[in-house]
């Protein structure tokens, strides 16, 4: 029996403040969060029982079980590379970096990719977001499906081009539609209005999106192909706005196109 213990969270960002709650409440030892901002380290760790926040590299325990990076995907290669052979099983949370970036720091590496939008200070239920996973043997699999069952009710294998693709329909999906929501909010408050009166509007567009499909449902004046009211509508966007609202417009003109009658 390895005499290894508990796990070692690298990070205290986002994911890592959703994640590590979830392992603990799962049964999981947090013996570590790092951070190179303490003060992050500090605020994660005080949420967990008995966890040592750190901000040195050098001062992550080398007879952790578990490794889980949930750092920027910039920085795994380098924090790999600087705990070289420390051992354990390493894992990465990112949808779009290799899992064999974790190679240098062990032989036993993988991923376990969390398919959902995290905030600090903001609940959500770790078992109902879709976890993917990854390993670079078949002993490693079947180590993080034991771990990911235990937060997660949907656990599903997937490669690293996979998890690319799904990590890219993410972005369309979530940050790049919060995005627009964001303009959205002010166009409305440079006239004083608030976001709320389109409450009503995105929960229907969700809904029908889910129930039906984003494609079919789609409405508006680029659908239609009017172009007098897209004109219109810039002029109450300031430039770049209106940059982005035309461009979008015109790739809804497009795709629309080849379904308007005759």
């Amino acid at each position: 029996m390895s005499s290894r213990k508990g796990v070692v969270i690298l990070g205290a960002g986002n994911v890592a403040s959703a994640l590590a709650p979830a392992l603990e409440a799962a049964g999981f030892s947090i013996r570590q969060v790092f951070s190179r901002n303490i003060a992050n380290a500090q605020a994660l760790a005080s949420c967990l029982a008995d966890t040592e926040p750190v901000d040195n590299p050098d001062s992550i325990v080398s007879d952790a079980e578990f490794y889980i990076i949930s750092l920027t995907d910039t920085a795994i290669a380098g924090i790999a590379e600087r705990l070289k052979n420390t051992g354990g099983l390493w894992m990465h949370t990112s949808g779009g970096i290799p899992a064999s970036e974790l190679a240098p720091a062990s032989g036993d590496y993988g991923v376990l990719y969390p398919l959902q939008t995290f905030s600090k200070g903001r609940s959500v239920d770790f078992a109902d977001v879709p976890l993917f996973i990854e390993a670079n043997t078949p002993e490693n699999l079947q180590r993080i499906r034991e771990i990911a069952e235990k937060i997660s009710k949907t656990v599903s294998e997937a490669d690293s081009h996979k998890r690319l693709r799904l990590h890219a329909a993410a972005v369309f999906a979530c940050n790049f539609v919060n995005y627009l929501w964001s303009n959205a909010d002010s166009i409305l408050s440079a006239g004083g209005e608030s976001l709320d009166v389109l409450y009503p509007l995105i929960k229907e567009t969700i809904a029908k999106a889910i129930a039906i499909s984003p494609y079919a449902p789609q409405t508006g004046p680029a659908r239609r192909g009017d172009t007098a009211v897209t004109e219109r509508h810039v002029t109450v966007m300031t430039p770049r706005q209106a940059e982005l609202y035309r461009m979008l417009a015109e790739e809804i003109a497009d795709t629309y196109l080849k379904d308007r009658p005759l």
